[in-house]
Order: structure tokens, then C-alpha cells, then sequence
């Protein structure tokens, strides 16, 4: 467990939670329908309904104190209304109760709005080095936020700056590639993109979020380089997923295709990138399963930055 008795730095300016309180339907479970007062706090919140959250879960927690999932819902309500050390205490309590790295990215971000920087950056770092899939990716960009090494808003893939922000990016996320091998991922990007005719930016998310830029990245699963493409998908595609140029060619194929077969909407391609189309098309909609949830927020929430609250539509 993560040491949790910092003392209180100076308030400093910080944004990182704004992202984090978007996604608390995703981390934390619905309590069970009925009079249940978490379950009845958890709708009130999704209403934006953050004061009576807060009275709702201070009457349940003085009766049942040791439960973890009201703590971590009063906290996120509590940063809602920008009452940041309370929101500390409370994500405190649930993370003694019951650690979980999504809840140390939850800490991360409020320890880093209420200006305690540095015990920010040792959550953030635990979950970066987690390896746990999107929330290693948030953690490892609100570090970067916290250094001052946010990337910068993307130009369309058509815009005469457009190759060197795309490169810059790049080289943000992946300062080891070499200059040959930015020059084809972005060429590549820009490209193919502008050949079928998908967001340059929604790309670049994916593959930040997927590889972080990495063309030699490997999956548990077996998913290979950029856009962390799956052997069946690379060998139906007749690719090599180790070539920059061809990974990022099957890369935009395929959400293409998933863009397509799904009523253009990024969400649910993204949500056929990582889960399946068939799993999409069985659930009709972004399936129940918690790592897909949070990739599909991951990448849009790259997305909405690289775009600059524009994407192109």
C-alpha cells in the first residue's frame, strides 16, 4: 500500500481532476437498485446533484464508516464543489478501506488539485508504473500535465503545421524514437488519415494510448507494435506490425471500419478496437467490461485535448 500521511503543501493551480471526475461511473460499482442510500447518491451525482451526494453519504457513513464505495463517491462529489481537502480525507478513507490503483489515480488527482504536488506525483507514479492498462496511460499524462509537459492542441491533418505538431507529439510521448522513424509514423498518420478519411487526431490517441508511441510494444494478449494490433488482424491484413508505416495503415483500416459499421460514432469504434465489433454489436453499445470502458474514455479524453474541444465530425 501506497504511504497516505503527507502533510499539507500550499494550494497551487491544477487541472487533472477535471478529467478524473468525468470517468467516477467507470471506477466505482452501482450500489444495488432500491433505498440503498449509495445507489440513490450515485444517481444524484450522475445528475451533477453534488450537495445532496454529500448529505446523502455523511448520514450513511456515520452508520456504516467502513464503507469503502460511499467514501470514494463522497469524494468525487466533494471535488465537484472544489472543497479539495475534504475531497482528500474522504479519498483517503477509501483507499485504506480497500486500495486499488483506481482509486490511487483518484488520490493522484485530488492531492494534486488541493496543491500537494509531490504526494500527487508518488500516486501517479505507483499507477503509471502499474501496468494497468489505461490507468497507467491517465496517470503517465497527468505526470507529464504536472511537469509542465502537456502536448500541445493538433492541428487537422491538412493544415501546413500539421507535420511538425504531429512530430512534436510524438517525440513527447516516445523521446527515444529516431528521427526516420518519427518522420514515417507521422507521414503515416497524416497520410492515411487523409485516404480514409478519419480524424488525424483520433488516431494519434489511439495510438498513445495503445503504445505510447512504441513501435516494438507487446502486449500480454500478443498485441504488437503502434496501434497494438492482434496477430489475426496484422496476418488478414497481410502486414507486418513491426513496420511503422504498415501498422499504422491497419491501425486506421480498422477503426475505419469499425467508425462505418457503427454510425460514425468514435465511441463505439473505440469500443470495437478494444473489445470487438461483435461484443459492440452484442451489447449495442460500449460493453459492460471495465477495461474497455475506461480505454474509450482514455482515447477520447486524448482525443478532446489533440483537438482542442473541436474534433472534426
Amino acid at each position: 500500500m501506497i504511504g497516505i500521511r503527507p502533510r499539507l503543501a500550499p494550494h497551487t493551480s491544477g487541472g487533472i481532476i477535471l478529467a478524473a471526475l468525468l470517468v467516477l461511473s467507470l471506477l466505482l460499482p452501482a450500489a444495488a437498485r432500491g433505498d440503498d442510500p449509495v445507489s440513490a447518491a450515485r444517481e444524484d451525482y450522475l445528475r451533477g446533484r453534488h450537495a445532496q451526494v454529500i448529505t446523502t453519504l455523511r448520514a450513511h457513513l456515520v452508520r456504516h464508516p467502513g464503507d469503502a464505495t460511499a467514501w470514494a463517491w463522497l469524494g468525487a462529489s466533494l471535488s465537484h464543489e472544489s472543497r479539495f481537502g475534504e475531497a482528500v480525507t474522504a479519498f483517503e478513507w477509501a483507499y485504506r478501506l480497500k486500495p486499488s490503483f483506481e482509486l490511487a489515480l483518484w488520490l493522484g488527482a485530488v492531492y494534486a488539485r488541493a496543491g500537494r504536488t509531490s504526494d500527487a506525483r508518488r500516486y501517479l507514479a505507483a499507477v503509471a508504473a502499474s501496468g494497468v492498462g489505461p490507468l497507467a496511460g491517465m496517470a503517465s499524462r497527468y505526470l507529464r500535465a504536472l511537469s509542465g509537459q502537456a502536448a500541445p492542441v493538433l492541428p487537422g491533418a491538412t493544415s501546413p503545421q500539421a507535420y511538425h505538431a504531429y512530430s512534436r507529439v510524438v517525440r513527447l510521448y516516445n523521446p527515444s524514437l529516431r528521427s526516420a522513424q518519427v518522420d514515417a509514423i507521422v507521414r503515416s498518420v497524416l497520410y492515411f488519415s487523409v485516404t480514409y478519411h478519419v480524424d488525424a487526431r483520433l488516431v494519434m490517441a489511439l495510438i498513445a494510448v495503445e503504445s505510447g508511441f512504441h513501435v516494438t510494444a507487446l502486449s500480454p494478449a500478443g498485441a504488437y507494435g503502434l496501434g497494438q494490433l492482434m496477430p489475426a488482424t496484422w496476418r488478414a491484413m497481410r502486414v507486418h506490425p513491426g513496420d511503422p508505416v504498415a501498422n499504422v495503415y491497419a491501425t486506421v483500416r480498422v477503426l475505419k471500419g469499425n467508425l462505418e459499421r457503427l454510425g460514425d460514432d468514435p465511441a463505439l469504434a473505440l469500443a470495437a478496437y478494444n473489445a470487438g465489433r461483435g461484443a459492440v454489436e452484442r451489447y449495442t453499445g460500449i460493453p459492460p467490461y471495465r477495461e474497455t470502458q475506461w480505454y474509450v474514455y482514455n482515447v477520447l479524453s486524448v482525443y478532446h485535448h489533440f483537438s482542442g474541444g473541436h474534433p472534426e465530425s
